[in-house]
């Protein structure tokens, strides 16, 4: 299995920028979070949906596959990448996951 590098992102916005850092919703970073073996106290696994299903393709995927699937879900793209690519991501993630708003 051969792995693929990213660049760590620079200055991410969880608020969502422009268009290489959108928004990441709760939902998004709950669902990734899960993903990745993170268990979320009175949050339901959400794993085995659609969109659960989707963060485990994006995971998966290949630099040219990740980036047709980011022209549709660019949101969970962006969380996948994040949680991957960045020292901080997953307490990024954790924070956005957690929030009340």
């Amino acid at each position: 299995m051969t792995t693929t590098t990213c660049p760590v992102p620079t200055a991410f916005q969880p608020g969502g920028v422009d268009d290489e850092h959108p928004a990441i919703t709760r939902d998004d970073a709950r669902l990734v979070l899960q993903h990745l073996g993170y268990t979320l106290p009175g949050i339901p696994d959400k794993t085995c949906t659609f969109r659960g299903r989707l963060v485990a393709l994006i995971a998966e995927a290949d630099t040219a596959d990740r980036t047709a699937l980011t022209r549709s879900y660019p949101v969970l793209v962006a969380a996948v990448r994040l949680a991957r690519c960045s020292p901080t991501g997953i307490d990024t993630l954790h924070t956005i996951a957690t929030s009340t708003r």
